[in-house]
């Protein structure tokens, strides 16, 4: 005779024999992410969340594990973390990091690598931006310590205050669409960054 508390109740799916234990599903999507960080340093949460189709506060809470671990550092830029293994960058790449992760702040570093000093004006053509959102994205890169901005008069210049070399080794590791529209004009930085780096070890 069935018993009338259970009318009504949805009966329990059977559980897939594919499915994967909690533990394991849990160290899976652990370990994902963080491969996810490191194959793509500066990234943010919600990119994490759309490339691995992880909600968000699963994937939040992977990241502070993953940072109280030891294994992840971050940095803020805005109303944005930005997530890089703490393993293979020191504090100082987290800036860089972050700015290279972002369509617009990436293209105005690297035509500030090309040439080392440009106006507000010679950046907004060159890039098609108007010059207030030039403006705008300078200030943030400014806050950063990534480039320096120099008023005389009503003309306004900026030149980065990094190291080129480095930001442009960045973009052939790790963005390698850009780095292919840029070789051509990067190429001749990266090797003497790497030179002079092979020379110090």
């Amino acid at each position: 005779m069935p018993n009338p508390l259970d009318r009504g109740r949805q009966r329990r799916p059977e559980p897939s024999p594919w499915a994967l234990p909690p533990s394991s599903e849990f160290q899976g999507n652990h370990e994902r992410i963080y491969e996810c960080i490191a194959s793509h340093p500066g990234i943010y949460l919600r990119k994490v969340s759309r490339d691995l189709g992880l909600a968000i506060g699963d994937v939040q809470y992977h990241l502070d594990r993953l940072e109280k671990q030891g294994k992840i550092k971050s940095t803020r830029q805005g109303l944005y973390r930005f997530f890089y293994p703490s393993d293979l960058f020191g504090d100082e790449d987290g800036p860089i990091l972050a700015a290279l992760s972002q369509a617009t702040p990436r293209e105005l570093l690297l035509h500030l690598i090309d040439e080392p000093e440009m106006s507000q004006e010679g950046l907004a053509h060159a890039t098609n931006l108007s010059q207030p959102t030039v403006s705008w994205h300078m200030k943030r890169l400014s806050d950063l310590g990534l480039v320096q901005r120099t008023q005389k008069g009503r003309a306004v210049t900026y030149r980065i205050t990094g190291n080129k070399g480095r930001i442009a080794l960045f973009i052939r590791s790790y963005h390698p669409g850009v780095w292919e529209r840029w070789s051509g004009r990067l190429a001749e930085i990266v090797l003497a960054f790497t030179s002079q780096r092979d020379t110090e070890k």
